[in-house]
């Protein structure tokens, strides 16, 4: 009777159970705007530990009412650029190039923030190009908005990356500018960007085992760490990294000099002060860094420099347990690197050989992914960026041809319409130049026939003395001897000639020409009427003879002369005689 009483009871209580279960699956939530579980806020706080939980509440967010799509996208961004995972990455890629593209990053704020997110995807993947790329684009927003820090902060990483590319020594040279222009400044940000860009300079010169100038850089961080210690009042500009609290700011100080000690250990190892590398090393484990995990794997290459292989292997072995299976990265191939020097050391060869096997393996399997991941990713992005080219490539063909095809037309219509004026200009200076030639020719008749008059006349003042004649009078008579007797085409003739023969001096030749401009330009202009008589009569001579007959001592001289007398050659004068017989 007291099993039935339970089995009724049992009964009793699994249909409730059923009902209250049926009950709760009728009860459908609907999201409301005022939920403060759909927001940014929330979604932010869990992304770093359950992104998945992350883009639900995202997602959920946009549907409510209480984000903004472009900001939930650029939020999804971020979730996604955190995973591991090639696709992840990958849709992250998409969703920030395509915010690029929008008015979105019109706000130079939300550009910053998906410039970012572009920076560290492409770094992730190792993809050098286009972390170089977004890097300098937003070096370029931040000196417009007028962020001088912020840009040498990024212009760092480009020195970091030109290094990572096989260009050390510019990598190094932006380095070293960046690390000029902040290293005296007492300001917390220019003092925190100084640091970074002094850490990657170390990382390049490490790699380039350039150990000697690795100590002098190490040492600047722990200066200005102390600097910063005993000023801090003089450090506080109001960024948003500056520490808030005494925790955060003992933090800080502690992280970087702890690092530092360690580049130092490392150096000193390298060159064989193992003293001086103990030294800091111990310096290394006494700070808060040093204790955690990310400390003692910064470590462990030193204790291997140093031969402590023990404590390396410690180190190790923590790391193989947190890593478990997932054996397949840099990580993990560079503590079997590292183990087999160890085995080594300890004349565990067969060990040391093992270890040197894997890390071959590994190594050829990561540099394969990496080599098929960007070919993938190469040729997914570039097979479209080559059709648009291909297709601007040929639009712009196509309006060049256009361009020249007018070009062409219109250079024809300009040389058609040149020619047809030169050929007018032509036609008018030919027309002008034979009414010039006709009455050249009239005038030759016309002073043949007064030189003829003159030579038959009497000339009345011939008996009376040249002393008694006036001005005028003078000049008629000397310019009727100088035509009469041809003196003028004696090149050598001149005004001593009439001083000589007539006895008078230079005051009065020159007030006798004075009507005609002076003696010389009388006696031009009379060789120049000869040279025209000459032609006229003689056309078979030649310039030059034509030239020496009429008293021009140079051939230059006559065709210039004559050219400004007459308006034309005497060439084209000629010629115009030869036409007419």
């Amino acid at each position: 009777m007291q099993k039935v009483k339970h089995l009724i009871l049992y009964v009793i209580l699994a249909l409730s159970a059923v009902s209250c279960v049926n009950t709760d699956s009728k009860v459908k939530y609907e999201p409301q705007p005022g939920d403060t579980l759909y927001t940014e806020n929330a979604a932010m706080v869990v992304f770093d530990r359950n992104p998945e939980r992350a883009l639900l509440i995202l997602d959920s967010a946009v549907v409510v009412g209480n984000l903004d799509e472009d900001r939930a996208k650029m939020l999804r961004a971020r979730v996604l650029s955190r995973s591991t995972a090639d696709l992840h990455f990958e849709e992250a890629l998409q969703i920030c190039e395509a915010l690029m593209q929008s008015d979105f990053v019109d706000n130079p704020v939300n550009r910053e923030n998906v410039l970012d997110l572009l920076i560290t995807i492409t770094r992730r993947r190792g993809d050098n190009e286009q972390w170089v790329r977004w890097s300098t684009e937003k070096v370029d927003l931040c000196r417009q908005q007028g962020d001088e820090t912020e840009a040498l902060r990024t212009e760092a990483e480009i020195g970091f990356i030109l290094a990572q590319l096989g260009e050390e020594e510019r990598g190094l040279a932006k380095l070293s500018g960046v690390i000029g222009a902040l290293d005296e400044q007492r300001h917390f940000n220019e003092m925190d960007a100084c640091i970074i860009a002094i850490k990657r300079k170390i990382n390049i010169l490490d790699i380039l085992d350039r150990t000697e100038n690795i100590i002098p850089l190490a040492q600047r961080i722990i200066d200005k760490i102390d600097d910063y210690r005993q000023h801090s009042d003089d450090y506080a500009d109001g960024s948003f990294r500056l520490p808030q609290t005494d925790e955060q700011f003992n933090g800080y100080c502690n992280f970087y000099t702890a690092q530092a000690y360690c580049f130092l250990a490392k150096a000193y190892a390298e060159i064989g002060e193992y003293d001086t590398a103990r030294h800091y090393m111990s310096l290394f484990e006494e700070s808060d860094y040093g204790k955690t995990f990310s400390g003692r794997m910064m470590a462990s290459r030193t204790w291997c420099i140093l031969g402590d292989y023990d404590k390396m292997l410690a180190i190790y072995d923590v790391a193989a347990a947190r890593l478990g299976n997932d054996t397949m990265n840099l990580d993990f191939s560079s503590m079997l690197y590292n183990r087999a020097f160890a085995a080594e050391a300890a004349g565990d060869y067969q060990a040391s050989t093992s270890y040197w096997r894997r890390y071959t393996e590994i190594k050829n399997v990561l540099d394969r992914k990496q080599h098929e991941g960007q070919a993938f990713h190469y040729a997914a992005r570039y097979k479209l960026q080559e059709e648009r080219m291909n297709t601007e490539r040929e639009q712009a063909k196509a309006k060049q041809n256009k361009s020249l095809a007018l070009a062409g037309f219109i250079l024809v219509i300009l040389s058609v319409g040149f020619i047809i004026r030169l050929l007018i200009q032509r036609h008018a200076i030919d027309r002008k130049n034979r009414v010039l030639t006709e009455q050249m020719i009239e005038a030759v008749k016309y002073k043949k026939e007064i030189s003829q008059k003159l030579q038959t006349s009497h000339f009345k003042l011939q008996t009376r003395a040249v002393e008694e004649l006036n001005d005028e009078q003078l000049f008629d008579y000397l310019s009727n001897v100088i035509r009469r007797e041809e003196l003028f085409l004696n090149h050598s003739f001149g005004r001593q000639v009439l001083m000589d023969r007539f006895h008078i001096n230079e005051r009065r030749i020159g007030a006798a020409f004075s009507c005609c401009e002076g003696l010389p330009d009388f006696i031009r202009d009379l060789r120049l009427e000869y040279a025209c008589q000459l032609i006229t009569d003689n056309p078979e001579m030649t310039i030059s003879e034509v030239a020496t007959a009429s008293g021009f001592s140079n051939l230059t001289v006559f065709g210039r002369d004559f050219k400004r007398k007459y308006e034309v050659t005497p060439t084209y004068f000629r010629s115009q005689m030869t036409a007419k017989k």
